[in-house]
């Protein structure tokens, strides 16, 4: 199913939220690869897989109260990107459409080691993003992650998908202007982190 299709006749669109400064990083500067993990009751941080029902459909990407202290350290070590604090989305917020294209692991996908690697690559279980499409901010509910989008936010975001979709929502018109600079060579980063 292709993006122009999602505004109508689509079964199931799945809500997946994401600490920051991941956003950002999917909007800013061009993130497709996932790596979504959970912790378990003591504290090891365990990587997941997606049901396989899940692969091939949409997936509505929300802003997480939390932030990713790993992943900031990750994208201004690595990366060498100066990560803004605020990225401008309001808590919770439906930020962006994607449709989950594949997953695939370190053990059996070359872009972990290629020549050049990918560089967004920083896990085990790697789930990958096309069709990205931002929308209009839709503030709703954080629910358990990969549950359908609730049938009181659907119509809404179905809309906010054709707007944006169509031109007639721009996001650089509608978010706070941001233009991050690279770190210097010192590698202090933002956060103090020293990295």
């Amino acid at each position: 199913m292709s993006a122009r299709n999602m505004g109508g006749g689509m079964s199931a669109i799945f809500q997946l939220t994401l600490s920051r400064p991941w956003p950002w990083a999917i909007l800013g500067r061009g993130c497709r690869v996932l790596f979504p993990s959970t912790t378990d009751g003591q504290g090891r941080s365990q990587a997941v897989r997606p049901p396989p029902g899940v692969v091939g459909h949409y997936l509505a990407l929300q802003v997480g109260r939390g932030w990713d202290v790993e992943g900031a350290a990750f994208m201004e070590r690595r990366l060498g990107l100066y990560v803004p604090a605020d990225d401008g989305f309001p808590d919770g917020a439906i930020f962006a459409v994607a449709r989950l294209s594949q997953v695939s692991t370190i053990c059996n996908d070359s872009r972990a080691f290629g020549r050049p690697p990918e560089p967004w690559w920083r896990g085990s279980i790697a789930w990958w993003l096309d069709e990205v499409l931002a929308v209009e901010p839709l503030e709703c509910p954080e629910v358990a992650s990969l549950t359908p989008v609730s049938q009181d936010f659907l119509p809404e975001l179905r809309e906010r998908f054709t707007l944006a979709r169509d031109g007639l929502w721009r996001p650089s018109e509608a978010r706070k202007n941001e233009s991050p600079a690279p770190l210097e060579a010192s590698g202090t980063g933002q956060f103090g982190l020293g990295l």
